[in-house]
């Protein structure tokens, strides 16, 4: 997943470009007008279909825009347009009408995870990408949700696709995916709603849960309470292992720890495989108990 933000990263300035072309064009019979973006090209075809719905706006009022992006024929495919105003409260979602009229902040998506929240912090004028989880409604699931979100005269207009992560019958890969995401909240939302929402029950998915590890060595974010705050030198598992050292020297590109952990759903100790990366001082870290899995991956 990170690999697909770098790379909308490095497109998004030719997307814009694109759509300011079309602005600059449409209206000049003297001008070749350039190809429309396409679904092929998911960055360059969100921004334009944002670009859209801010024309429209400009073009018919807030009123028609709203009803407009309201009604299924607005839909294309996983493409839709959500529209919230200056007091970030929303007023237009085609797909998922009961967030009509709540504000973002309380909107959350699978897991109690705050996805309205990531988009109002996000949206700027001129434009910016976020990552979050949400419901697909094109596959009746959460996945990952690449949003392009602009402030324009106080209301924020945005759309975005989806990305279907690794399934959990691939441990490692999903493990991986889940800590990038939690990365990607705190990128999105800053380092203590993070620790918030990773310190609750809803956070957990399964064997999954994130668990958040300040620059003192100090675990500061996780959903059992007396793992908070506790000693590092505590990071001593069943046999003897001090697998405290293993975490802490873990770097950005990340690495996997094994050792033997409390498995809250069993009431057992087993071994676990973690995935720990550090970012701007700070360890996120997930895994797996064994019993899920055989092996670790490679």
């Amino acid at each position: 997943m990170s690999k697909v933000i770098a790379g909308i990263s490095a497109v998004v300035a030719v997307a814009a470009l694109v759509v300011a072309v079309f602005a600059l064009t449409s209206g000049d019979s003297d001008q070749a007008s350039l190809p429309a973006p396409t679904k092929a090209d998911p960055t360059a075809y969100t921004v334009a279909f944002v670009q859209e719905a801010i024309d429209r706006y400009e073009r018919d009022g807030l009123d028609a825009t709203v009803a407009y992006y309201n009604s299924p024929e607005s839909v294309d495919g996983e493409w839709y347009t959500f529209i919230a105003d200056e007091n970030e409260v929303m007023l237009a979602h085609a797909t998922v009408p009961e967030n009509r009229g709540m504000k973002l902040d309380d909107i959350y998506g699978a897991d109690g995870y705050p996805s309205g929240k990531v988009v109002a912090d996000a949206a700027v004028e001129g434009g910016a990408w976020t990552t979050y989880s949400y419901l697909n409604p094109a596959v009746g699931g959460t996945q990952s949700k690449h949003s392009w979100v602009i402030k324009h005269d106080g209301y924020i207009f945005g759309s975005g696709w989806y990305e279907g992560g690794p399934p959990k019958s691939d441990r490692g890969a999903y493990t991986v995916d889940y800590v990038d995401r939690g990365i990607e909240l705190y990128e999105a939302i800053g380092i203590d709603a993070a620790i918030d929402y990773y310190s609750t029950q809803e956070s957990v998915d399964g064997p999954w849960y994130m668990f958040i590890i300040n620059p003192d060595g100090y675990t500061v974010g996780h959903p059992r309470e007396e793992i908070r705050m506790r000693d590092p030198s505590e990071r001593v598992d069943v046999t003897g292992y001090f697998y405290g050292d293993d975490i802490l020297s873990t770097t950005e590109e990340g690495s996997w720890v094994s050792y033997v952990f409390l498995n809250v759903a069993t009431d057992t100790q087993q071994t676990k495989h973690s995935w720990v990366v550090k970012r701007d001082g700070y360890i996120f870290g997930s895994g797996w108990y064994e019993r899920y899995l055989g092996t670790l991956p490679e």
